[in-house]
């Protein structure tokens, strides 16, 4: 008999709804693309690995606010440089808890996830379970300091944003480009704060 995985709570669901409406498309493709990410997180079982045709992951870019370094993984199935990222587990109660879990996990490093998503990604899903990865892409600025090498990956390092290894990923080198966009923007105020 095979078990079924634990679907996500209500609150993640919810979440991930909103996460995606946060997305800015950029044009008439990536507001389709949008659309149809939108419906599908509406199916609970598109949050957890088992999803297919496809399922929901969560990553994060971890980049440095002062120097915009940029820390990434040598990921350990495709042997090129991505961002921190992975499956939504039961316990994670929004997109960008997940995100943060992933980072802690994969760098030993810790920040406050951006709730506006860089990029929404989807690309093939090396896991080997469903055909495609539904990426959401939260920046966390976080202060430079030594990465720690998880069990999923051969090395984890930083890297000016600029500067890139030669064999990162598909994708990598356009959000880390937006990521250090968004790093230059002023801050948004807080709810109920005058803007000066």
């Amino acid at each position: 008999m095979t078990m079924q995985p634990a679907l996500p709570g209500a609150a993640l669901r919810q979440d991930l709804g909103a996460i995606i409406a946060r997305h800015v498309p950029a044009d008439a493709a990536e507001r389709f693309e949008t659309a149809a990410w939108l419906a599908l997180s509406a199916n609970p079982a598109m949050l957890t690995k088992a999803g297919t045709p496809a399922h929901f992951t969560a990553s994060a870019v971890p980049m440095d606010p002062e120097t915009g370094r940029v820390c990434l993984v040598l990921h350990g199935k495709i042997n090129q440089w991505v961002q921190p990222g992975g499956h939504m587990e039961t316990g994670d109660d929004s997109v960008a808890a997940a995100a943060a879990r992933e980072l802690a996990e994969e760098t030993g490093l810790e920040g406050q996830p951006d709730p506006v998503p860089l990029l929404l990604s989807r690309h093939p899903a090396p896991c080997g379970s469903g055909d495609w990865h539904l990426d959401v892409q939260l920046l966390v600025p976080t202060p430079e300091r030594p990465p720690i090498v998880s069990d999923e990956s051969h090395d984890v390092a930083w890297f000016d944003h600029d500067d890139l290894p030669h064999d990162v990923a598909s994708g990598v080198t356009e959000l880390v480009a937006t990521a250090w966009l968004r790093m230059q923007e002023p801050p948004t105020p807080a709810a109920g704060q005058p803007v000066q």
